[in-house]
């Protein structure tokens, strides 16, 4: 059986705001995503792949910000 993962989890687990991942997703418009659909995709798959690409983005974009700190 897959093994299965969501925006929400992928997000919490590098301390991603889970709302900001799945708009930054949408904004990507993948064509394997259907409108409203929920974000969970295979582990390792293309898709996740995809997914994981985007979440790098918004890490290297909130990375600046914490070196203010």
């Amino acid at each position: 059986m897959a093994k299965l993962t969501n925006a929400a989890d992928m997000a919490g687990t590098v301390g991603v705001d889970p709302t900001a991942f799945r708009q930054a997703l949408r904004n990507a418009k993948f064509p394997w995503h259907k409108r409203n659909a929920d974000w969970i995709v295979e582990l390792d798959s293309a898709e996740h792949s995809s997914m994981r690409t985007v979440l790098v983005t918004l890490l290297k974009r909130k990375k600046p910000d914490a070196d203010r700190t």
